[in-house]
């Protein structure tokens, strides 16, 4: 293995990447009929008012990691079997078993346990749910590399995957010594058939604008086989089978760039989207085994709270078929499914933000 300081640069100097096997396109007259799904709020006698960022389901206990900016209890553990609010984790702080902030939240498969990956500190830290302590009890500093990761999740035998700020390699592979298990995809494939905004030319765009972009989270599947990526900006999914470096990438149900326009910073590009114009796409997904769930808006971010036009989940396979398309009636930002049960626990938007229950039996 190699470290992954190495590997970029030869990926810089023209090192081949393997490319994306299949580009596939869904739009929405191929979209199934929708089925309606009614969510009930559900209570656990909180008595403190949510914020919810992000959620995952964690043996029969829902993470809800808050967004707002808290000193402390960052991280409020809710129990499904009780129906009750369990405690709230993550000091807020520098020092050991402490961080600043409280997603994204990631499961390394290990029972009891989930992790946080702080961006503010580029920290990992792993957290107890049966521990008393506020701390992590477990804790590395992200990666020593040049390039900060921007997406990730854990993978099989104690690795992860990863997006990286710049280099055009799309997805490494790492362990947690920053050693390079693999690597394999290009940001530049993402502009194959594509016109770009405002007579920007390919061969002039950086790598870290082409990330940017196309940013959006990583989640693997329970048994850390498959990961899906899905775009915050552009609606693409990316279907990753890690073993043999696959990728098939689903775009719909509008599949164009967003307009945005060069701007530099600090000798990097970034993209200067059109705020007017600019809609959000995938806004969570969730990686079955058989299947992956992903939430679309399609509204821009000053109307995500709004009670008209709410998101919808389309279910797709690993082939990238979409199997059903699921119209919701809560607006939600975030959501974690119980594939055993068939339920779907989603974080709201709306004037009470909390967590909301679909059945999908």
């Amino acid at each position: 293995m190699q470290k992954l300081r190495f590997i970029v640069l030869l990926v810089a100097f023209g090192c081949n990447i393997p490319h994306e096997d299949s580009r596939l396109v869904f739009t929405e007259k191929q979209l199934p009929t929708p089925i309606q799904l009614k969510g009930e709020k559900l209570d656990f006698g909180l008595e403190f008012a949510l914020n919810p960022k992000e959620i995952l389901l964690k043996d029969q206990n829902l993470i809800v990691a808050e967004g707002k900016s808290l000193q402390n209890e960052k991280i409020n553990l809710l129990d499904l079997r009780a129906q009750k609010y369990r405690r709230s984790v993550g000091k807020d702080g520098l020092g050991p078993g402490e961080i600043t902030i409280g997603y994204p939240l990631l499961d390394s498969g290990e029972p009891d346990i989930f992790w946080v990956y702080d961006t503010q500190q580029f920290k990992f830290s792993a957290f107890s749910i049966k521990d008393t302590s506020t701390l992590a009890i477990r804790q590395f500093k992200g990666l020593d590399i040049p390039l900060y990761i921007t997406s990730v999740d854990w993978g099989p035998n104690n690795t992860l995957l990863v997006n990286l700020v710049d280099g055009w390699v799309k997805y490494f592979q790492l362990n947690t010594d920053g050693d390079t298990i693999r690597y394999f995809g290009s940001w530049e494939n993402m502009l194959d058939d594509r016109e770009l905004p405002h007579g920007l030319k390919r061969e002039d765009l950086q790598p870290n604008l082409l990330a940017s972009v196309h940013q959006g989270k990583i989640k693997s599947n329970p048994s850390k086989t498959r990961f899906v990526k899905a775009g915050t900006h552009v609606d693409f999914i990316d279907i990753i089978d890690l073993e043999n470096e696959e990728v098939i990438t689903v775009y719909g149900p509008i599949d164009e760039l967003p307009e945005f326009r060069v701007s530099m910073n600090q000798g990097f590009q970034m993209p200067a989207f059109d705020l007017s114009k600019l809609t959000l796409k995938y806004l969570d997904i969730y990686a079955g085994e058989k299947s992956f769930f992903a939430l679309y808006s399609g509204k821009s971010f000053r109307e995500i709270s709004e009670d008209s036009n709410l998101n919808r989940l389309f279910e797709f396979d690993y082939d990238g078929k979409v199997l059903n398309h699921y119209q919701l009636d809560f607006p939600l930002i975030g959501f974690t499914v119980d594939e055993i049960n068939r339920e779907i626990y989603g974080i709201s938007t709306d004037k009470d933000p909390g967590i909301v229950l679909f059945d999908l039996n």
